[in-house]
């Protein structure tokens, strides 16, 4: 049996969107438009609104991400994928009787991942991987384990029929430190096949309808999550407050346009549905402070992305499995 590389990068492909959800819990957002965008740049724009817990007004939030795979690694049959990302996020409020005023912060955040895939039979893969995540504002005193976190998970990759295009994903993910469960239990169901691209699972949903090979047409949506340690003011401080959560659910209509080379433009705005924020102590146990739910707000979103091996793709996608 040979499983040359492009089927090993289209599997590991595959479950790159279940990792995103261990990432995404830890404060790593996924923020390709499609799990085949391996390298891309993405700026988003999310709008603010009040709390009830003591009139605070979120100021409008903005993020920039780039996420740039490395050259992999290969030995034997087994592949071993590095990748590194870079993350920045503005967020504000205007809190009264806070002088001089605006409370406003940066977050920065850098990510360091390896992915070992291996092809264990002709339509199997075997994934495993850790990645550690460095959140800071570059303001505060910076602590190890207070400002960092990793990820570890392991899942296999099953190809569903003689065409590659139709997958199931499933395993585990381990998190430390954690804020919710330690591991969690992962299912990612993936089909491209012809003119549709749908991706369902955790932390992401994509529906897309391909018209021609230049521009896709559908509906995204996503979940993300974002533990962020910050300075807090003395009261808040005193009350034990050490990280802010923030959680959003996005999804709106999206369209991506083929630039060439396999370079894609994507843009989406849709509707924040979910816009909650929690304060956590060291622990990262939640202090259950009431009224910091902000409810819906619009987003929107502008991503550039590389797409490698269509072509390929395309034209293995009426052979035989090997």
């Amino acid at each position: 049996m040979r499983v040359d590389f492009h089927r090993a990068v289209r599997g590991c492909l595959q479950v790159l969107g279940c990792w995103a959800v261990a990432a995404l819990l830890l404060g790593s957002s996924a923020q390709a438009q499609t799990q085949a965008d391996r390298l891309y740049l993405s700026y988003g724009l999310s709008g603010g609104g009040s709390l009830d817990a003591g009139g605070v007004h979120i100021r409008e939030r903005r993020s920039l991400e780039l996420r740039v795979p490395l050259p992999p690694v290969v030995v034997g049959r087994t592949y071993l994928l590095p990748s590194v990302g870079y993350e920045t996020r503005w967020m504000g409020a205007d809190v009264p009787e806070v002088e001089p005023g605006p409370v406003e912060r940066q977050f920065h955040r850098i990510q360091l991942g390896l992915t070992v895939v291996r092809p264990v039979a002709p339509r199997w893969l075997v994934v495993a991987g850790v990645s550690g995540n460095t959140r800071t504002d570059f303001k505060s005193s910076f602590d190890l384990s207070l400002d960092t976190s990793w990820v570890a998970f392991a899942m296999a990759s099953h190809q569903l029929g003689d065409t590659p295009g139709f997958g199931v994903t499933f395993g585990v993910v381990a998190l430390w430190p954690f804020d919710t469960l330690p591991v969690i239990p992962i299912l990612n169901l993936t089909y491209n096949r012809g003119p549709y691209v749908v991706e369902v699972g955790l932390p992401r949903l994509t529906l897309l309808r391909k018209l021609g090979d230049t521009v896709e047409l559908g509906l995204v949506g996503a979940l993300d999550m974002q533990v962020l340690r910050t300075r807090f003011e003395p009261e808040l401080r005193a009350a034990g407050a050490s990280y802010l959560r923030e959680t959003q659910v996005r999804v709106g209509p999206t369209v991506n346009v083929h630039l060439g080379r396999d370079l894609w433009l994507s843009s989406s705005v849709g509707l924040s549905l979910i816009n909650d924020y929690a304060l956590l102590d060291r622990e990262r146990d939640s202090l259950k402070v009431p009224g910091l739910d902000m409810g819906p707000a619009p987003y929107g979103r502008v991503v550039l992305g590389w797409r490698p091996g269509r072509p390929q793709a395309k034209a293995q996608g009426s052979r035989p499995a090997r």
